[in-house]
């Protein structure tokens, strides 16, 4: 999944600073690289849909970690751990299901979605069609993950992070790492960890328009998703201007002065602040929204957080 962000922030960057010409050559360049790496993973002739080694990985150990029996007390895990996995137990049923709904889902659902990705995102030879791609990865990927996490907040949090601090999965002695893991993990500051995570998942799993019911803000963040795709896709075409809201063209010089900053070994999150800036001035369509940027305590509370 990160290689495949950084292949479209990559895309990104490219088509802000090379010509029509050279930007279709890297659109087809993208689509080889896309092709190779999805396409590597996949194979037809196994359940899963996953090559030959993955699927055989999928079905002999991560299946009786993931999939416990919720009624039976847990004696041995080979890599969730039992730890874990009585962590989610004490969330509720639903909670205790979650591991094996995520496992299920990747298992018999995941290889089908990455081929309709593939087909609809490489459509036409030497074009990136990254809105329907997305369209697709939010609508089948992330809205029934999302669905799966939401139904177990806020006990996800407390179950996740117990997971991490008495973490006993067997592989983690059996590849040595035991010690040098706990060593690690008492160094991290779990608890404000926890929060971090409540506060970036929890504005997915709020009822949409602040309604209870069945539709919920993560079915609007797939439709956010899908807009950037089609923001994408624009930046890539000549005949959209610099100074269309459609498209990222119009970011061109920040995005080049935010890529130099990165590669800086004093970056840290006021400066990050500091260079989109110039972004949210161009991006932000109204004054209130271009104050709450330029608004020094905002990076401030950022900096703490």
């Amino acid at each position: 999944r990160m290689r495949l962000v950084s292949c479209l922030l990559l895309a990104l960057c490219s088509s802000l600073v090379l010509g029509q010409e050279d930007t279709d050559d890297f659109a087809l360049g993208f689509e080889v690289m896309v092709m190779e790496w999805v396409g590597s993973i996949l194979d037809n002739s196994t359940e899963s849909g996953f090559y030959t080694e993955f699927d055989s990985y999928l079905t002999t150990e991560l299946e009786q970690s993931f999939c416990f029996d919720i009624a039976e007390e847990c004696t041995d895990s080979e890599y969730l751990g039992c730890a874990c996995t009585n962590a989610f137990k004490e969330q509720g049923d639903t909670c205790a299901k979650m591991p094996c709904a995520v496992y299920k889902f990747l298992y018999k659902e995941l290889a089908d979605i990455l081929v309709d990705f593939l087909a609809d995102i490489l459509a036409e030879q030497g074009t990136m069609n990254l809105e329907q791609g997305i369209e697709i990865l939010g609508s089948n990927v992330y809205v029934p993950l999302m669905s799966i996490f939401c139904n177990c907040t806020p006990g996800i949090y407390e179950a996740t992070f117990q997971c991490i601090r008495n973490y006993d999965g067997d592989i983690l002695e059996e590849s040595g790492m035991g010690a040098m893991y706990r060593v690690i993990v008492g160094m991290l500051d779990l608890d404000s960890m926890q929060n971090i995570m409540a506060a970036l998942l929890e504005p997915h799993c709020q009822p949409a328009d602040g309604v209870d019911g069945e539709n919920f803000c993560f079915d609007k963040f797939a439709k956010m998703f899908t807009t950037w795709g089609a923001m994408m896709d624009n930046t890539f075409k000549p005949f959209v201007g610099t100074k269309s809201c459609d498209a990222f063209k119009r970011v061109k010089s920040e995005f080049m002065r935010f890529g130099k900053m990165m590669d800086s070994p004093n970056m840290n999150v006021k400066k990050i602040l500091n260079h989109t800036l110039p972004w949210r001035k161009k991006l932000c369509a109204t004054p209130n929204a271009k104050k709450q940027w330029l608004n020094p305590s905002t990076a401030l509370r950022t900096e703490r957080t």
